[in-house]
């Protein structure tokens, strides 16, 4: 699910047509973590990487975005500091809106429980995807991680095969799974010699979305121990 899912063809068409359009390199930064919310950023091209930094530095991948997403949306609704960063995992084409101009085309076009609808799913995905992590062992965490990206920019490969861009290093799936990076490689190598998904540099290609989606449930072991490889909660 994303904005441009929830819209019509004209509605959409009435954003872009309203924004600049801008290109990105892989690795810019589109929008700052606690910068101002001047702008709204219409993503057409490319995918994208929203990480956000605690009070220490740390820095958690929270997930990818890819076409038909409205980057910086709640920020300008609400005029609050940005509370997160978004980067251009590659190459990227958005569409900018000042926040005034984004308020109005909300307005105009009733869009409030659309972006409402948007922002509670996002929230329910995010805490289940959690909720899940706490109770499950390594590899049905990394598998769980990477089902929940397979939902949200995963693109059929061929009849039965989901490819998902990561544009990040496959090391990064480890945070986002809340354990060790040598843990997650070693979750990920057992995945793919059981055939459930293929490694690539930036890339997984997953061969078997039923299978991933069990191990992901706890409901197919693949003889991966838990326990001594988990990082410390987060």
């Amino acid at each position: 699910m994303n904005f441009r899912s929830l819209v019509s063809a004209d509605v959409w068409r009435d954003l872009i047509d309203r924004g600049r359009r801008r290109t990105y390199p892989s690795n810019a930064v589109l929008l700052a973590q606690g910068e101002s919310p001047d702008c709204v950023i219409a993503l057409v091209d490319g995918l994208v990487k929203v990480v956000q930094s605690n009070e220490c530095g740390d820095e958690l991948t929270l997930m990818l975005r890819g076409p038909g997403e409205v980057l910086g949306e709640m920020g300008a609704l609400l005029g609050r500091p940005r509370s997160a960063t978004v980067t251009a995992a590659r190459r990227c084409t958005g569409v900018v809106l000042p926040a005034h101009a984004f308020r109005g085309y909300v307005e105009r076009h009733r869009l409030e429980r659309v972006i409402y609808q948007l922002t509670v799913e996002r929230l329910n995905s995010h805490e289940r995807l959690r909720a899940d992590l706490v109770h499950l062992p390594s590899i049905g965490r990394v598998a769980r991680v990477v089902s929940h990206l397979a939902d949200e920019v995963g693109q059929p490969q061929g009849a039965t095969s989901l490819l998902v861009e990561l544009g990040m290093p496959r090391t990064e799936l480890a945070t986002m799974a809340a354990m060790r990076r040598s843990s997650a490689l070693v979750a990920l190598g057992q995945l793919q010699s059981a055939d459930i998904l293929t490694l690539g540099r930036r890339r997984l290609i997953i061969t078997d979305v039923a299978r991933l989606r069990a191990v992901a449930r706890g409901e197919e072991d693949l003889g991966v121990r838990s326990g001594e490889d988990a990082a410390p909660a987060m």
